[in-house]
């Protein structure tokens, strides 16, 4: 059996926090701005859309920071000219371009819901949705 090595984006963090499934995280990587996106987008869940009482967003927030404690987080230094041209070749914001690289040059599979991301990545890595990695 192989061990897939996953680099997960914030949209499959998010989802696997709400399927309860972060064991799935344990051992794989994010790179470092993942944090930030995690927690911009429980703040944007409870504040904004209000899908999220406050409570529920301090859980979640809670569980995603006992879980950082068991991912690799990982850099794009000194990879940033790869992620700009990455970015210009596939059409891609620099954020989302970044994942890309960090995939390739650490020989892992990207995990993302982005569809556009997922599409547009698969031309350079390989690339699957966290019910992929689940089933």
């Amino acid at each position: 059996m192989t061990v897939l090595r996953l680099l997960f984006d914030a949209s499959s963090i998010i989802y696997a926090l709400k399927l309860k499934r972060v064991e799935i995280l344990h051992g794989n990587y994010i790179q470092h701005l993942t944090v930030y996106e995690v927690l911009n987008a429980i703040w944007k869940e409870a504040y904004l859309v209000k899908s999220l009482s406050y409570e529920e967003a301090k859980r979640f927030i809670g569980i995603f920071a006992e879980v950082l404690e068991y991912l690799n987080i990982l850099s794009i230094h000194p990879y940033e000219s790869e992620v700009l041209k990455t970015a210009i070749d596939l059409d891609l914001t620099a954020y989302d371009a970044s994942y890309v690289v960090l995939t390739e040059k650490n020989n892992l599979t990207l995990v993302t819901e982005d569809e556009k991301l997922r599409e547009k990545a698969s031309e350079k890595v390989k690339v699957m949705s966290l019910r992929e990695v689940i089933k």
